[in-house]
């Protein structure tokens, strides 16, 4: 520390130069830091820089005299104290001194002054000084060191409040199940914060209810589950938190406050011993919930800082119990949504069966009419018509099953490598009929001799017949334009062009969106297919967008796929099997439905097949068991079993396969006719040149006739 620093300071006051000098010759033996200045109003200033242990103040001084500035040094705080010693040449004791000590001077000194006086009375101040700054500087100290305690001790309390709430809202956490929440609650409130607690909720009827209560002290427990809970209206200290709904504090339970705040309970409350409590409300998105007490029945503190924990303890309960809530309420939510979807696909799965059913006999019996030349050729437009409108009926079908589908994620691609080109020849094909109704003209651009692409074959060409059915459907007059061409960035680009009716700048945004028809709902329709379109597209890993000018000036739809590597070089398949091929291929057909049983048999026998008909699971069993099959084909929906129960016999006899044609079009029908053991699953209408196809492509099976043990 520098030397300067410890020396106590005096201020010496005098007017002239020479007592200044005389002054601090005298004492400069005392090794102080002597302060001279000539004037009141230096002195003034000097006392505003700093403290001083006394002050030599001579009294005659021109302008301030002594007196004066012993005035002002008085008016001031800091110096009220100073000890001030007047030295003066003037000898009127009675006026002067007098008045010198009635402005709070310690001592008056008559020049000349005695060096060694002064140095003695000098000292005493200066010792004094010294000592009371001592007793300041310990008295701050301690202060601080208290200071430091409180933190210290304040921080403390706070790091383990804050470690409870940590704790607490990780054990509240821990469940989403309603009693649980409260019993975990209750353990972390006894006995850390009470001796024992209740906590009380409002039911379903405003009445107010016991959930948790739990003491310290097993054995006292029972006491606890014997308080009655009042009826709304009545005087009740656990009422009142929640007809308030803010917290109640009460330091001191009195006989007299027992009496008058629990009535008929007020008798158990003495026998329970308690002695203060803290209520404090559950409250959640401005709802009460419930109510936590806190009651001690020992000299355990019960203040304001305890209110507050319980507090912040009872927020973080509120949100837990709310969130058990909301997870209960959106369990219930899920499983009824699981439900409503569950009964959703059964019931499209049902209407499917039920519609698909009758068009089965429609189409075949319609195939059989135009492969017979004794139709007259005039029925024969007619019934082209018919067809082409139970087939359109089957696709809308298909339509609606397909967005179940896409909004469950129960679509399942079966990718390969295939020629775009060629399933684009076969959709536009499907699409001339239509086309060459409607008198429009359809120009196809290819620069791509072959366009292979990884895609579900089936798929594919249904997004393509998808594009192209629309094309024609919105274009009255003119014509459509297919283009096929390959994307420097290794894409696929296939766009649909045609004159037709346009799209409105409004309506282009939900063009992909499910049952959006816009001003074309005239047009018929679900408003499906672009939507079922653009999932499939999806899927494929593919982009589809769409143009128009505006309504009137036609809509471009575009397309792009990612191009592959052609497929390896595969062995030519065989041709369809020839009339007598198809003699050997021995057909059990089980279906109920009298009318498709009798319409598809008839087609297969003149398509050269061996088929044996059954109406009923019993017949068809009876005829597996005493004959081989090569095939069965089988509807799924049968009143008196299953078509496993068929199956599984013509496997087991004559290692025979399987196709189901059902009605159900769902994933699960399919999986199920899987479990069955059937190898293909068709759906209703039976499309006959998908059929002849499945079974012309059946694999030459070595039959293993024997008896079934």
């Amino acid at each position: 520390m520098d030397e300067h620093s410890t020396k106590t300071n005096i201020l010496l006051v005098d007017d002239r130069p020479d007592k200044l000098l005389a002054l601090q010759t005298m004492l400069e033996d005392l090794n102080e830091n002597l302060v001279s200045v000539r004037s009141g109003n230096e002195a003034l200033r000097q006392l505003l820089r700093e403290d001083f242990a006394v002050i030599l103040l001579d009294v005659n001084m021109p302008g301030m005299d002594g007196f004066e500035t012993a005035a002002m040094i008085r008016k001031r705080k800091r110096s009220e104290t100073t000890p001030i010693i007047f030295v003066s040449a003037v000898n009127d004791t009675e006026n002067h001194v007098s008045r010198g000590y009635s402005l709070g001077a310690v001592d008056y000194i008559l020049t000349p002054v005695v060096p060694e006086i002064l140095r003695a009375k000098i000292a005493v101040f200066v010792e004094l000084f010294r000592k009371t700054e001592q007793i300041r500087r310990q008295a701050e100290e301690h202060a601080e060191l208290v200071r430091e305690q409180a933190a210290r001790a304040e921080a403390e309390a706070a790091r383990q409040r804050l470690s409870f709430l940590a704790e607490a809202s990780n054990v509240l956490a821990g469940s989403l199940d309603y009693s649980q929440t409260f019993q975990n609650l209750a353990s972390l409130v006894v006995p850390r914060l009470a001796d024992f607690c209740i906590i009380d909720r409002l039911d379903e009827a405003d009445r107010l209810i016991q959930v948790t209560a739990m003491h310290r002290d097993p054995a006292q427990q029972h006491l606890l589950e014997k308080i009655r809970y009042p009826e709304p209206g009545e005087t009740h200290i656990a009422l009142r938190v929640f007809e308030t709904r803010r917290s109640e504090l009460c330091e001191n339970l009195t006989p007299q406050m027992i009496d008058e705040g629990f009535g008929e309970d007020a008798a158990l409350i003495r026998e329970i011993g308690a002695r203060n409590f803290i209520a404090v409300p559950l409250i959640s998105r401005d709802r009460i919930l419930g109510a936590l007490t806190l009651v001690n029945i020992s000299d355990r503190p019960c203040s304001h800082s305890e209110l507050s924990l319980a507090e912040e303890l009872a927020q973080r309960a509120a949100l837990a119990l709310d969130n058990a809530a909301l997870y209960h309420a959106a369990d219930r939510a899920r499983h009824e949504a699981e439900a409503a979807n569950h009964a959703k696909d059964s019931f499209l799965a049902m209407l499917s069966h039920e519609l698909r059913t009758p068009l089965t006999p429609v189409i075949t019996s319609l195939i059989n009419l135009e492969s017979n030349s004794e139709v007259p050729d005039s029925m024969r437009h007619p019934l082209e018509v018919i067809r082409r409108n139970v087939e359109l009926e089957a696709r809308l079908i298909d339509d609606l099953l397909d967005l179940t589908r896409v909004g469950s994620g129960k679509i399942h691609l079966n990718p390969e490598v295939v020629d775009a080109r060629s399933l684009l020849n076969n959709a536009i094909e499907i699409c001339r009929p239509d086309i060459a109704a409607k008198k429009l003209e359809l120009t196809l651009y290819s620069e791509l001799e072959t366009a292979f692409v990884r895609a579900d074959p089936a798929r594919l060409q249904q997004i393509f017949w998808n594009l192209l059915k629309n094309a024609v459907k919105f274009t009255p007059a003119g014509g459509i334009a297919v283009k096929l061409v390959g994307e420097v960035d290794g894409r696929l680009k296939i766009s649909v062009a045609d004159t037709g009716l346009g799209i409105s700048a409004d309506f282009l945004p939900r063009i992909f969106k499910p049952f959006e028809q816009g001003s074309s709902a005239k047009f018929g329709g679900l408003g499906l297919g672009l939507s079922i379109t653009k999932a499939l597209v999806d899927l494929h890993h593919g982009e589809i967008h769409v143009e128009s000018e505006g309504i009137d000036k036609g809509a471009t739809f575009t397309l792009y796929l990612p191009l592959t590597k052609a497929p390896d070089a595969r062995p030519e398949t065989r041709n369809a099997s020839p009339a007598n091929d198809r003699a050997a291929i021995n057909i059990l057909l089980l279906e109920d439905n009298i009318d498709s049983n009798d319409s598809l048999t008839m087609l297969l026998q003149l398509r050269g097949y061996k088929v044996t008909s059954a109406y009923d699971v019993k017949s068809a069993i009876r005829h597996a068991q005493e004959n081989d099959y090569d095939v069965l084909i089988s509807d799924l929906g049968l009143p008196d079993g299953t078509a496993g129960e068929v199956m599984s016999i013509i496997a087991e006899r004559s290692a025979g396969v399987g196709i189901a044609i059902s009605g159900y079009g769902m994933e699960d029908d399919i999986k199920r006719s899987r479990s069955y053991g059937f190898t293909h699953h068709l759906v209703k209408p039976v499309e006959v040149g998908r059929l002849g196809t499945v079974l012309d492509d059946l694999p030459k099976r070595r039959k293993r006739s024997r008896p079934l043990v």
